[in-house]
């Protein structure tokens, strides 16, 4: 048989397996139960004589080849096969151990740990590690396999699904009863609530004596007239303070007080630090209509009578809630949060809930999360009970001006709400939901409110709907509020709301029987509720939060409190006790891992035992590479805020931020070797602090390096953005290096005379100096606090004058000649056109509607230079600095004209231009205002500027008589709405303006390299952008997404190849500033661009410098409340980040204008030289390319955030990659797009696509080559 066997093919062995497993199958399924019970017993008797047979080596090799076999059969196996053989492990198992006797248990738990402790006491370090984490893996995704029934289901609510009544949702009946005192509890709640596992032990509550007990029964008349009134007289006497026996002053250390909910308010700004802004803000209210309150109430009783269960219901209810919030990922995965539990007026609690979560929820989700509107009765009923009964505000208003939310004839809470098609982003930071009208498809529905002493039946829509999301309603039938924080300007209110307590009260107290005219005294006190008392008593937190945040002390050397009695006070001044400052030092001097981290971040790695006042390890956590006995956790540190006034406490919590590892506080004011006297001076020499010693360093590194005129360039810099206190005494420092080439010049026309510096020299300087100013700015000399040169001729008014009249007349002509023949059929028709309006003085508005390709700059400047060649104006300004570079004498249209900062907030908003001046001069003598890449521009800046001429030029026509060209191509992206959604867009477009019908349209469409050069492949290129900006490639309806042609690009498959397409060979070709500026990838979000800017840069030779910013708050009130560390991890849209990370070579992009037109925001520059105070570049696009200027920090505040704060910086960000919309209007020759994350707005795609003239230079990174193309139809019609 075996040689019959050796000598079978692979196919006969498998068929006679086969065969053979057939027959036993047979042979088995005939089998009574009593010959299956003696071949089992047969096979063990021969199994365990054959292994107590075996030798070592053979027993070894069977294990081995059993798992061989077992792992190969698994390896093989189905997912339901997989499920199908646990199932039967786990039944084998659970009958095996069913019938097992006592004993027997007991010898199989013993020999079980024996093995256990065998191999446990084998294992090495590194295997004894692996374990745990397999361990602490297993355990982890134990839990969360319990709660992914959830996932995301707040994204797609289904009206047909029964949420209610899941075991993980559901708290039951009060039926667990206490081993020690037989009390009733929830199965939820904790062990040792009730007697604190008997702990606590009270006599039994005897019945009450008569006529008590009949009164309180509430089965006789006279009885519920006692219950119904007994409350009321309590109510009465409660609202008296002369009926108050007693009152209890709330210290500041008790649980709820300000200064204690102050230390949540602070830890909830730790999480904005660290996790950026909260998603979500819920607002979850007690029902006392709850079945599980109702179906335990005694007879006769209400649920004001039980403010137990009350408290003990709700406090299960919030545990769930969290539960599908955190665990179950309803929203997605979180990062943090945390709550807080206050109390009504009526006594019903409330949690107010902060969420923050690993994917933030985008615009175009918010209408599935949150709603703000009546369901549909028809196909989903049980919701609609719920929010009718739950979610309507008042009715208020006109309708009942008797409720309790009116205050001086309004709503507190702002209702009734406008009602709006589409979800849209509000000024407060929260957005405009949804609110359809019933003509639009919203719902009404009748509900029965209390008007006085009436009850009435009104109707009502939409407008009085409270939001909330779908699925927290239905499941937890209550009131839930949900509001999605889509900006940091919500971020202050929010935080300070949900710690801010509960109401206080303040009370008079006189003597009894005398006439008060003047309260003696004041005291503030607490209101506290019959539910807040259980609460407490229960012992339930009213604060909770996650992950945790361990608070860290900051005190001066030997400046730590110390409580002492007379029997210790000269050991505690000898031994003062140590502080989590004084054991960070002491862990510093010991622990080679710690001198690596800032204070802050000790207690991600270490515990702090109160105990031994010291930091240990941490046990748990995930490791840390490099240090294979550290452990890492999400713990976060917070250092105790400190007021500014208190100088040497604050500066040295500034250093605790920006220094590692420090052993001492002398350790922590050294800085380079030196030891700082205070530390201030510490703070002075790291540049942490911002005064005037800046701009002279600034002044002493440019001097060294480069020429007066560079060096006057960043002088007039300093004094038009940075704002020094003392420019006076900087003119004086500087004013011989800011003059050196002009003595030079009287040197070189003199040579016989031994010159120096004269008067007259300065004031030549001061001229200059002033004639920049008023270029950049329209700022003379005097108003910048400096000396007024001595002029010979000229005023303000003929400056702006000459600035747009001064022009070469016989270059125009020239231009002019050489240009106008090349105009293309449609360039013809449409510059004959504009010229027509303008000869024959008809005002009015002109769209030139021009793709990229198709010569819309060439028209726009042969038309200015046609009119400046009559000496007549024609201004010339773009939507951004870049675009405005590319037209003759062009401008930005936001310094040009003056236009607002708070524009969307104004109503009706004007040009910062006042009648007499220059700039008026200027507008009421134009012929021609051309608007370029108009499309980003909001629509309340054309409405400003047609107001404006009206006045100025005292015209009641449309843009006061003169010519308004708008040019731009509404594919490309709208004005940026930060947060917006399509709504917001489309309302701030230019197309939903009351001007835009009475605007006349033109359009150019013949492609220019196509129509010149012939390039056909250029031409098959540009009439795919407008199939993608047109959105008539076709999308799949499943999930969205366009398949991007393979003729159109080159589609890579990594962002390392991306990179690499870009960018090659880029240690060689970085010096080539050519080579630099004509490429870039771009990507729609800034992560994404700040991520792949650090990467490429690490591939440049050379050291990193890092530059750190100076946030402070403008208000030195506000410093405790947004400490500087907070201020650092904010990064507001077009700003630099707080570490900046530069190498020399690297390209940067200008955020802010400095000198246009040669430093716009969006000029792209090359790092030439990097100093401590000012960074050398040189320009590489724009009409200043290759010149080298300095680029100095300068201060700057955002206007989108809920306080004021100043970041001094360099106005600069790496330029490798950039974001989309900054890409607007940069020419490329190689553009890369990495689409890793979908665009997300109207025409990101395009604009990404457009950079380029040709698809063999487009390289674009797309997951499966598929993407999202936003186009917004209404933009486009």
């Amino acid at each position: 048989m075996a040689a019959s066997r050796a000598a079978a093919t692979p196919e006969q062995a498998s068929n006679r397996l086969e065969e053979q497993r057939i027959r036993q199958a047979a042979s088995r399924a005939a089998e009574t139960p009593e010959q299956t019970t003696t071949r089992l017993e047969e096979q063990r008797t021969r199994q365990a004589a054959s292994r107590a047979a075996e030798t070592p080596e053979q027993t070894t090799t069977r294990l081995e080849e059993q798992r061989t076999r077992q792992a190969a059969s698994r390896a093989a196996e189905t997912a339901e096969q997989t499920t199908i053989r646990n199932t039967d492990k786990r039944t084998r198992q659970a009958a095996s151990r069913t019938a097992e006797t006592a004993e027997q248990t007991t010898t199989r738990l013993e020999e079980q740990r024996t093995r256990q402790a065998a191999s446990r006491a084998a294992e090495s370090s590194e295997q004894q590690q692996v374990r745990r984490e397999e361990d602490r893996r297993r355990r982890s995704n134990s839990r969360a396999s319990r709660w992914s029934f959830m996932e995301r289901e707040a994204f797609q609510y289904d009206p047909t699904k029964n949420y209610d009544n899941h075991p993980q949702l559901y708290i039951g009946r009060m039926t667990e009863i206490c081993s020690y005192c037989d009390a009733l509890k929830w199965s939820g709640e904790a062990p040792g609530m009730c007697c604190s596992n008997g702990k606590v032990k009270l006599p039994s509550l005897r019945q009450p004596p008569e006529p008590l007990e009949s009164l309180m029964s509430g089965t006789t008349t006279t009885s519920k007239h006692f219950l119904e009134n007994i409350r009321k007289d309590a109510i009465a006497n409660d609202g008296n303070a002369d009926t108050l026996g007693q009152l209890v002053i709330l210290p500041s250390t008790f649980t709820g007080s300000p200064r204690h909910m102050h230390e949540y308010t602070q830890d909830a700004m730790t999480y904005v630090r660290n996790y950026g802004r909260p998603d979500l803000f819920v607002t979850f209210t007690c029902n006392p209509t709850w079945e599980e309150i109702q179906e335990e109430l005694l007879d006769g009783q209400n649920p004001s009578d039980r403010h137990d269960l009350l408290a003990r219901v709700f406090k299960q209810k919030l545990i769930k809630l969290m539960n599908i919030i955190t665990k179950s990922h309803v929203f997605g995965p979180t990062q943090c949060w945390m709550y807080s539990i206050e109390w009504q007026k009526r006594g019903l609690p409330h949690s107010h809930i902060l969420i923050w979560l690993k994917d933030k929820i985008k615009p175009d989700e918010i209408d599935s999360v949150i709603s703000a509107e009546l369901p549909d009765r028809q196909q989903d009923p049980r919701l609609f009970q719920v929010i009718v009964k739950n979610m309507i505000h008042g009715p208020c208003g006109s309708i009942n001006p008797g409720s309790s939310c009116m205050k001086d004839g309004k709503c507190t809470k702002r209702y009734p709400r406008q009602l709006i098609q589409d979800t849209q982003t509000g000024e407060d930071g929260y957005p405009l939901y949804r609110r359809r009208s019933p003509e639009d498809g919203g719902f009404k529905a009748r509900i029965k409110t209390k008007f006085g002493n009436s009850i009435q039946e009104i109707e009502i829509d939409n407008k009085w709907v409270v939001p909330y999301c779908p699925l927290l309603s239905r499941i937890f039938q209550a009131h839930i509020n949900v509001e999605y924080c889509n900006s940091v300007k919500s971020i202050k209110y929010i935080c300070k709301y949900v710690n801010k307590g509960s109401d206080q009260a303040m009370f008079g107290f006189g003597k009894d029987g005398t006439t008060v005219d003047e309260v003696e005294q004041y005291q503030l006190g607490r209101c506290i509720s019959s539910n807040e008392a259980v609460w407490r008593i229960l012992d339930f937190s009213i604060h909770e939060r996650h992950p945790t945040v361990v608070h860290l002390a900051v005190h001066l050397e030997n400046g730590q409190r110390v409580y002492f009695t007379e029997d210790n006070l000269h050991e505690r001044i000898n031994e003062p006790p140590k502080t989590t400052l004084t054991a960070f030092f002491l862990l510093c001097q010991k622990d080679e891992f710690a001198r690596t981290l800032l204070y802050c971040d000790v207690p991600k790695f270490y515990t702090w035992n109160a105990s031994e006042k010291a930091f240990k390890r941490r046990v748990q956590g995930t490791s840390v590479p490099g240090y294979r006995s550290i452990r890492a956790t999400n713990a976060l540190g917070r250092v105790y805020t400190v007021h500014p006034n208190n100088f040497e406490c604050f500066f040295l919590r500034l250093l605790l931020h920006t220094i590692r590892g420090p052993t001492s506080f002398e350790a922590l004011r050294t800085v380079n070797g030196r030891k700082c006297a205070t530390f201030r001076e510490a703070c002075q020499l790291l540049g942490l602090l911002e005064d005037d010693t800046q701009w002279n360093a600034t002044m002493t590194e440019a001097a060294t390096i480069q020429s007066p005129s560079q060096l006057r360039n960043l002088f007039i810099i300093l004094l038009l953005v940075c704002g020094p206190s003392n420019p006076g005494k900087l003119w004086e420092s500087y004013k011989e290096s800011l003059t050196e080439d002009i003595l030079i010049k009287a040197r070189r026309d003199n040579p016989g005379l031994a010159l120096n510096y004269t008067p007259d020299m300065f004031n030549q300087t001061l001229i200059i100096l002033e004639d920049k100013a008023l270029a950049m700015a329209g700022k003379d000399l005097k108003q910048l606090g400096l000396p007024t040169p001595l002029r010979t001729l000229g005023d303000r008014l003929t400056r702006e004058i000459l600035r747009e009249t001064s022009y070469d007349l016989n270059d125009l002509n020239e231009y002019i000649s050489t240009n106008e023949p090349l105009l293309l059929p449609d360039q013809k028709a449409a510059y004959n056109t504009i010229l027509d309006r303008i000869n024959r003085k008809a005002g009015g508005i002109i769209f030139l509607d021009a793709p990229g390709g198709t010569g819309k700059t060439f028209v726009i400047n042969l038309l200015l230079a046609k009119i400046r060649r009559k000496s007549e104006i024609a201004i010339a300004v773009a939507s951004s600095g870049i675009a405005a570079t590319l037209l003759h004498g062009g401008r930005t249209a936001h310094s040009t004209l003056k236009l607002p900062l708070n524009l969307t907030q104004c109503e009706t908003p004007l040009c910062n231009i006042s009648k007499g001046t220059g700039e008026a001069k200027v507008l009421q003598e134009c012929k021609l205002i051309v608007w370029d890449e108009c499309t980003m521009a909001h629509r309340k800046a054309l409405e400003a500027l047609d107001r404006t001429l009206q006045d100025l030029r005292g015209n009641g026509k449309l843009m006061g008589g003169a010519v308004l060209l708008l040019a731009g191509d509404f594919r490309q992206t709208l004005p940026v709405i930060p947060k917006g959604t399509m709504a917001d867009e489309l309302k701030a477009c230019l197309k939903a303006s009351y001007l835009w019908r009475h605007v006349h349209k033109l359009e150019l469409k013949t492609n220019m390299r196509v129509h010149l050069q012939g390039d056909v492949a250029a031409g098959q290129f540009a009439q795919q952008l407008l199939n993608l900006g047109d959105g008539k490639i076709v999308a799949d309806p499943t999930n969205g997404l366009i398949t991007i042609p393979n003729n159109f690009c080159n589609i890579v498959d990594s962002i390392e190849t991306l990179k690499t397409s870009v960018f090659p060979d880029i240690r060689r070709c970085f010096n080539d500033h050519k080579w630099l500026c004509e490429r870039a990838i771009l990507a729609p979000k800034n992560y994404s661009v700040n991520t792949i800017n650090l990467q490429i840069q690490q591939q440049l030779p050379g050291v990193d410098i890092s530059y750190k910013s100076i946030d402070t708050v403008v208000d030195i009130d506000q410093a405790v409340q947004y400490p500087t560390e907070f201020l650092n991890s904010l990064e507001p849209p077009g700003m630099p980040p707080h570490s900046l990370v530069l190498k020399v070579g690297s390209p940067i992009i200008l955020l802010r204008n400095l000198d246009a037109p040669r430093l716009c925001n969006g000029t792209r520059l090359c790092v030439k030289s990097l100093m401590p105070h000012v960074i050398e570049a040189t320009i590489l696009t724009g009409c200043a390319r290759g010149e080298d200027v300095f680029i100095p920090r300068i201060p700057m505040i955002p206007n989108d955030i809920p306080f004021e704060f100043k970041r001094l910086q360099f106005p600069v960000r790496l330029a490798f990659a950039m974001s989309i919309n900054k890409a607007q209007g940069q020419s490329l020759k190689v553009a890369g797009i990495h689409l890793e994350t979908p665009c997300f707005s109207h025409g990101q795609l395009y604009v990404a696509c457009s950079r380029v003239g040709t698809g063999k230079n487009l390289y674009i990174f797309a997951p499966d080559g598929k993407t999202r193309n936003i186009v917004y139809r209404t933009a486009l019609q």
